[in-house]
């Protein structure tokens, strides 16, 4: 028998702390929320009112928390856990918080008390049954201590030193949510292809247990938009990846900006179907003549999304200074090589740009200029605006660039 507190009660929380209450242990609970303690009273847990006392003469323990913030507070805060640890102790942190979070956790522990990063795999039914897959980054003696505990709970996979739970479970997260916004792709093709959807679910459910889930319906929420987001945001470092998981992102946040922060995940996969694409097109309007060049459009028309304003670009190198003065040539070369990687930065390249506004301190070089712009805009041009302007805010500077992008 292990003595063990359990911090945080949540949907997957109650029926962890549920089944090592079941498997005999000693456990004390405590829960922000202080009513949802009730059921696992009435089965022999001792209820507390912080976690300091919950955590008091404790051998084990575990959280299993929102979000990286939350195990802070909970661990160090005013009525923290970690201040009623004897040494000898281990931390068992079953949130999913990341490696960086886990590393600022571990060091602020006091010496003597040992710390385990045991993310799980599994949703609420797995977690019922004692079936979660615990991805436990820790030494092993720490991890021996909390075998007992976890083997009413799941399977361990000791994957590697501290953090490297921590970081596998931001990888497994990051196919999940985008499996399923995929999923919401593949039903609008379908949609457009005439396919019947459960035909197409049950064909996918052959290799993505998500469709399986869509084909049987999602029931109770088992892991809420919200929280994909918060994982998918762990994953990517935060907003403005470039790359497939950066217009997930855009999707979720499109999904929590719609209301369905609370709903099972599976929504996703809806809200993605049914919601347009941001789609630009450049073009002129049959009514009006057309350019007087090819060089660019006289509109572009924006579907719904989010846009992107760049401010004018200089060609200034690391020092501050302008590279090359008086060769225009070059310095287009250096605001257009800034632009890539701005767009870049964004998930978005040149074919995104909407409106680009230029800022020349002699026309008469419009046509170098314009040589080294042609070679990033190979598409459709999109609407411009070419200027002629006395002197810019840097004397050596010849050329000035703005752009609004539409981000994928």
């Amino acid at each position: 028998m292990t003595r063990i507190a359990f911090l945080g009660l949540g949907r997957m929380g109650s029926p962890m702390a549920g089944r090592l209450l079941d498997a005999g242990h000693d456990v004390s609970v405590w829960n922000r929320t202080p009513g949802r303690t009730a059921p696992l009273a009435g089965a022999g847990a001792a209820v507390h009112a912080t976690p300091a006392e919950a955590a008091a003469g404790r051998d084990l323990v575990i959280t299993m928390l929102t979000d990286a913030d939350a195990v802070e507070d909970v661990l160090f805060g005013g009525d923290g856990a970690v201040r009623a640890l004897e040494p000898g102790a281990v931390i068992a942190d079953m949130s999913t918080i990341g490696p960086d979070a886990v590393r600022r956790v571990r060091d602020r522990l006091p010496d003597g008390v040992g710390h385990v990063d045991a993310p799980v795999s599994g949703s609420v039914p797995q977690a019922e049954a004692g079936e979660l897959v615990i991805l436990a980054g820790a030494a092993d003696a720490d991890l021996a201590r909390c075998a007992d505990a976890f083997e009413a709970l799941g399977t361990v996979r000791h994957v590697g030193p501290p953090g490297s739970g921590a970081a596998l479970k931001v990888v497994v997260n990051s196919v999940l949510v985008g499996n399923v916004a995929v999923l919401g792709e593949a039903l609008a093709l379908a949609d457009r292809l005439g396919v019947d959807t459960g035909l197409a679910l049950d064909a996918l459910s052959r290799i993505s247990p998500q469709a399986r889930r869509l084909l049987d319906g999602a029931g109770p929420p088992r892991f809420t938009l919200a929280l994909a987001a918060k994982d998918l945001a762990l994953a990517l470092g935060g907003p403005g990846r470039p790359g497939v998981l950066s217009a997930v992102q855009s999707r979720t946040e499109s999904a929590l900006a719609a209301g369905l922060a609370s709903d099972d995940l599976t929504a996703l996969a809806d809200h993605t179907r049914r919601t347009a694409h941001m789609r630009v097109t450049l073009g002129n309007p049959a009514t009006v003549p057309a350019p007087p060049n090819p060089a660019y459009s006289h509109t572009a028309y924006v579907t719904q999304g989010p846009m992107l304003y760049v401010s004018g670009q200089i060609a200034l190198d690391e020092n501050g200074k302008v590279d090359a003065p008086g060769d225009m040539t070059r310095q287009s070369e250096v605001v257009m090589s800034l632009l890539e990687r701005i767009l870049a930065a964004h998930g978005a390249g040149f074919a995104d740009v909407v409106s680009i506004r230029s800022f020349l301190t002699d026309i008469d070089l419009r046509a170098e200029y314009g040589a080294v712009r042609a070679r990033y805009f190979t598409g459709a041009p999109p609407t411009s605006t070419t200027v002629e302007v006395p002197r810019l805010f840097h004397p050596d500077a010849l050329l000035e660039v703005e752009i609004v992008a539409a981000v994928p």
